[in-house]
């Protein structure tokens, strides 16, 4: 079994909750919240330790657990496992555990493969088999990924309905043990370009890089050179590290510590805990980073209820300045608040998270103008025009910043629908008096950008964009947008599904953030232009082994059907 430990792991992108699979214990579950920050924060605490732990209450009777399996369907993309379980005489939907091969009570025990909730409307004979009088909810249907049954398929079925009430056992409900998992059934995929060049590289893997347990590939990768030619690539956590050599290929993971995160409890400061993300080297020795600065609120006392420690209402964003002069071996951030750039011009509330802005992409330059993409949450939480919801003060979504210069902070605007003129208050300072004055409007299709580049063979600005979580732009996966303004974008265009990066994978449990363009044939020390064939930088997450299992792989790719497929965006609209 294992370990009864609650992980939070928050990243740009991704915010899990994965607890211990054992039954009686929790279910390792999944919560995302779109638009979060691109690492991870590691918080671990000991819940419960043994099978059926949870104590009676007094409104629920500590009645068996019963239910049954209905079967295994295929809904066009997946298969899903169905059936009802509850725990009698209470009204409480149940969590479900999903073995492989035996109860988790036998000897030896089966293995966890999955889990869900009864939470689905039942009928009312399954609520006089449960003893509900109130009719509760007791159906379930779980889904049972591909890349799962990769490693389970044809193995038995055994399902676990997890009691809320009382010691009693999690038994294994009617219909286990009497069928098999099946055998993957991927999806169609629609026609993709020829993207792939080559087999990947794995340039950082925890298992034999990591410099302590935190060291983890945690953003996505940049790079750029020194003053001695030296190349620094950074995909790090809030403790910075580089890894450093003459060529892309060559650089190797190096434990010396480049910035650490000063976790400063005053929201105030904007000094929390901090990755840097987006670097520009001004002359080889002056490199000037972004950092996506994330206030922990559970961290510091009296600063979150005890519920916001797993549900990311007390999380707060913003971006922050930071320096190196000595060409990006060593970073500091000036002395707040001269380290503010950008954030909503809202204070950090208690519970109304998650906040904030977040700067996900490299910066480039194009005439005398510095652009970045900044993504932001919908705020405050569930707000919207329908009725009995607050007003939205934010929308969320993705827009292009820029600045003349670099070095001034406060200096970066953002675009308000015709120009940029959207100056970044920060609300620690004073009274804002228009605070809808100081919120950027999102353009189509940016809320999920990685990274920027231009595309020398078209002429054209490439955005890079990963969502695995929802169909805005087509299937779950990766695709690039062209521009040639960083206002008007092409509709994404698909690269590959997350369905096919997976069937390459060998058994296991995967999952994938933070997707990076690095030629190695770029001319400029940014790293900012890539021809048809750069490399494609991605993280690989083990999500059987917790957070700190990751591998950072480098891809070669080729971009020329991008451009010549007509993807690209007008040229009318040139900087």
């Amino acid at each position: 079994m294992k370990a009864a430990v609650k992980t939070i792991w928050l990243g740009m992108g991704v915010f899990r909750l994965m607890l211990s699979t054992a039954p009686g214990l929790w279910g390792m579950e999944r919560l995302i919240i779109r638009r979060s920050r691109w690492g991870a924060l590691f918080v671990a605490c000991l819940l419960f330790a043994t099978l059926c732990c949870c104590e009676a209450t007094a409104q629920n009777r500590a009645g068996r657990v019963i239910g049954n399996i209905d079967g295994i369907s295929y809904d066009g993309t997946q298969f899903l496992v169905s059936g009802w379980t509850c725990q009698q005489g209470n009204q409480d939907s149940i969590a479900v555990h999903i073995y492989a091969d035996r109860s988790a009570y036998d000897t030896p025990p089966g293995t966890f493969v999955t889990a869900g909730t009864a939470d689905l409307d039942s009928e009312p004979a399954v609520s006089q088999s449960c003893q509900d009088a109130k009719g509760g909810k007791h159906r379930f249907k779980v889904a049972l990924p591909n890349q799962l049954l990769k490693t389970y398929q044809k193995r038995k079925l055994y399902v676990h309905g997890i009691a809320t009430a009382g010691n009693v056992e999690n038994a294994a409900i009617g219909g286990s043990g009497t069928m098999r998992l099946p055998k993957p059934e991927w999806p169609a995929e629609p026609i993709n370009p020829n993207f792939l060049d080559g087999e990947r590289t794995a340039v950082f893997d925890t298992a034999r890089d990591s410099c302590e347990q935190t060291d983890i590939p945690d953003a996505m990768a940049r790079a750029f050179r020194d003053y001695k030619e030296t190349i620094h690539l950074i995909a790090s956590h809030f403790v910075t590290r580089a890894s450093l050599g003459l060529t892309l290929e060559s650089a190797k993971h190096n434990c010396q510590v480049t910035y650490n995160s000063h976790h400063d409890a005053n929201p105030a400061d904007f000094d929390d805990a901090t990755w840097l993300d987006s670097f520009y080297s001004i002359d080889g020795k002056e490199i000037v980073a972004l950092g996506h600065m994330e206030y922990h609120g559970w961290e510091h006392p009296g600063m979150c209820s005890p519920k916001g420690d797993i549900d990311g209402s007390c999380w707060y964003n913003a971006a922050t300045f930071h320096m190196s002069e000595d060409g990006g071996y060593h970073f500091g951030p000036p002395k707040p608040p001269a380290d503010y750039v950008l954030g909503l011009p809202y204070k950090y509330e208690i519970n109304q998270g998650p906040e904030g802005y977040s700067i996900d992409t490299n910066i480039v330059k194009a005439g005398g103008w510095y652009y970045a993409i900044v993504t932001g949450w919908q705020w405050p939480p569930n707000c919207g025009d329908g009725k009995g919801k607050r007003p939205c003060l934010f929308s969320g979504g993705g827009s292009p910043i820029r600045t003349a210069n670099l070095l001034d902070p406060s200096s970066w605007r953002g675009w308000d629908g015709k120009d940029f003129d959207v100056v970044f208050a920060d609300p620690y300072r004073g009274p804002v008096a228009r605070p809808e004055d100081h919120v950027y409007t999102p353009v189509p299709w940016m809320d999920a950008a990685n990274g920027l580049n231009f595309h020398e063979p078209s002429h054209s600005f490439i955005a890079t964009l990963w969502d695995p979580w929802t169909t805005e732009y087509g299937p779950p996966g990766l695709y690039f947008s062209t521009s040639a303004d960083f206002i008007h974008w092409s509709k994404p265009a698909l690269a590959i599904t997350l369905n096919q990066l997976l069937q390459k994978e060998p058994e296991g449990n995967w999952s994938y953030l933070y997707f990076s363009l690095i030629d190695p044939k770029s001319t400029d020390s940014n790293y900012s232009m890539v021809t048809d064939n750069p490399y494609l930088y991605y993280v690989r997450m083990d999500d059987d082994h917790g957070p700190y299992k990751r591998v950072l792989f480098r891809q070669k790719i080729k971009l020329n059907w991008l451009t010549t497929s007509g993807q690209n965006a007008s040229a009318r609209h040139r900087p």
